[in-house]
């Protein structure tokens, strides 16, 4: 380790909770594909920072974007009507499902999701809430009631889950086996991100889909690391021709500004009125540009047919890695196995450059580049993955 980086490794230390096992890389800048550290050494991201890196890292026209306006107005609240605002929410839109018609911007995925389920369960006058085993949808103390992955959840009981039933995803009969006239939503991911990559078959949702409607449930996709085309679509469950009530984003959603989104379709909308939700920062101006300039990127560049052609890419060069199996996942949300615990080949790829992620599941390494990935990209991954399967 340099001396350069114990120096801001012990500052980190010294002042803030520790609540994250880091990589030992102090990072400094980013350009495209790659993060650079405090000494110059290059890393090409695999992992985009968790899914939040959709365009690249610094991408020019989000940069000019937000100059732009850090120039203009840095901050108001939702007490006045913002023109960004209102551009942002109708680029955010044309991406969405058609069905979806409002946008209520928050700052977070745990916020969206928390978001999602309040509005569910007013708009129903039910408290119970179908959540799926294996899922992550925050944090907080509500999200974490609805998050089926015990890892995150046991160490802060009691949460407030006695008002959540879980039932094994892509199980439609244990979702049939519940009382229907007690549920208010049905929330899950449409690919298991942090479990590893883990999705279900299109007979699944759109069985899904039609049980929710027929009993008056809402439906709720967390799209928080599926959403802006990572699988190759705009929304997840555009593959199935299956469109939620309530869908919730963030990530990558502002190309690394902190923002998220709830969106809703015109019924779901309609059951708010003023006071019902409110919050400070989302929607400010400066998130907001963050938003039009991120969806003007991916259409301008056509990253969410890329992200499909470069997801089969990559998809085809993973499976010549000796040793690698149970490859999954959808687009550029992909996860595999390898003979050695994910752990161990997530340091063996850092120190080979590779910044790549790992999962709930000790085999699974993830995978979450940005959707500029090229195909030069993937043939450095793959050469490093082949190198240390040796």
């Amino acid at each position: 380790m340099s001396d350069n980086f114990t120096r801001w490794r012990e500052a980190e230390e010294k002042r803030l909770a520790a609540t994250y096992a880091k990589f030992p890389v102090a990072l400094a800048r980013g350009e495209g594909m790659r993060v650079f550290d405090v000494d110059g050494k290059a890393y090409l991201d695999f992992y985009g920072g968790h899914a939040v890196a959709i365009i690249g890292h610094c991408h020019p026209h989000l940069v000019a974007s937000l100059g732009r306006q850090i120039g203009e107005l840095i901050f108001y609240s939702n007490l006045c009507y913002l023109p960004v605002r209102a551009e942002a929410a109708e680029k955010l839109l044309g991406l969405l499902y058609p069905e979806m018609t409002r946008l209520f911007f928050v700052n977070s995925g745990a916020e969206a999701n928390e978001t999602a389920l309040k509005i569910a369960r007013r708009r129903s006058g039910r408290e119970r809430v179908v959540a799926m085993q294996g899922s992550f949808h925050g944090r907080t103390i509500a999200t974490l009631s609805v998050t089926g992955t015990a890892k995150y959840r046991d160490a802060f009981s009691p949460t407030i889950a006695s008002a959540t039933d879980f039932v094994p995803f892509g199980d439609m009969a244990a979702v049939e086996a519940l009382d229907p006239a007690r549920a208010a939503a049905v929330i899950l991911e449409p690919v298991q991100s942090m479990a590893g990559a883990v999705t279900a078959d299109g007979e699944y949702f759109r069985a899904l889909r039609a049980y929710t409607r027929r009993h008056g449930i809402a439906l709720i996709f967390d799209e928080i690391q599926t959403g802006l085309g990572r699988t190759g679509l705009p929304f997840a469950g555009m593959h199935w021709g299956v469109a939620p009530d309530i869908v919730t984003m963030a990530k990558g959603v502002g190309g690394g500004i902190p923002v998220a989104a709830c969106a809703l379709t015109e019924e779901f909308a309609a059951g708010i009125k003023v006071g019902d939700h409110g919050t400070t920062f989302g929607g400010g101006p400066v998130a907001c540009a963050a938003v039009k300039a991120t969806v003007e990127v991916i259409e301008r560049e056509g990253l969410v047919e890329r992200a499909r052609a470069m997801g089969a890419r990559l998809g085809a060069r993973l499976r010549e890695v000796p040793g690698l199996a149970d490859l999954r996942g959808m687009g550029l949300l992909l996860g595999f196995a390898m003979p050695r615990p994910a752990r161990d080949i997530q340091q063996a790829m850092l120190a080979k450059g590779v910044l790549v992620g790992v999962s709930v599941d000790p085999r699974i390494v993830r995978l979450l580049p940005p959707l500029t990935v090229g195909e030069d990209d993937i043939e450095v991954l793959v050469r490093a993955l082949k190198e240390i399967a040796q």
